[in-house]
């Protein structure tokens, strides 16, 4: 009786102790995944991040202290350094006030672009306000609103000469 209990205490100790293993080995397994994928992600949403300061490359108040870069100033134009499109001349757009720091701040915009980037100030080209390209009017894309209106051709029996309205000729 007593080397049966035996038997069956050792038994119950060795099959915890295998799910113990297993579970904790695909716990490690489950860890290596996730942070590969993190780390996949993490380099997807820095080339993203990359690609939209170069896609807008403005500069904005808040990004300077003074004359000088802040740090929210340096951190956008590493950015747009670390874009992998190459643009000759790297064109920046300031949307800060033309007041006595002015020069002072292309003038830091520069030497960071050369140090960090090792641009030449031949290839750096400065222009007033924010980047035109990103501002985009609303009322083309409007005109073509109820175009993307489905839900009338998905009705049986609808005609297939009726239009959702809109002109055609835009």
């Amino acid at each position: 009786m007593v080397i049966l209990k035996h038997l069956k205490a050792t038994c119950f100790l060795a099959a915890a102790s295998t799910i113990l293993l297993a579970t904790g080995c695909n716990t490690e397994m489950d860890t290596t995944h996730s942070q590969v994928e993190i780390a996949e992600t993490s380099h997807l949403t820095h080339t993203q991040e990359a690609s939209g300061a170069r896609a807008e490359c403005t500069l904005y108040p808040d990004q300077f202290d003074g004359p000088t870069l802040s740090t929210l100033g340096t951190s956008t134009l590493d950015l747009v350094l670390a874009d992998s499109h190459i643009c000759n001349p790297l064109v920046l757009y300031l949307a800060i006030p033309e007041d006595q720091y002015a020069q002072d701040r292309r003038l830091a915009i520069g030497r960071y672009l050369e140090d960090r980037g090792g641009l030449k100030a031949e290839q750096i080209e400065f222009r007033s306000g924010p980047n035109p390209d990103t501002y985009n009017p609303v009322d083309a894309q409007l005109g073509y609103y109820p175009k993307t209106d489905t839900a009338a051709d998905n009705v049986v029996g609808s005609s297939s000469g009726s239009s959702s309205g809109g002109s055609t000729g835009h």
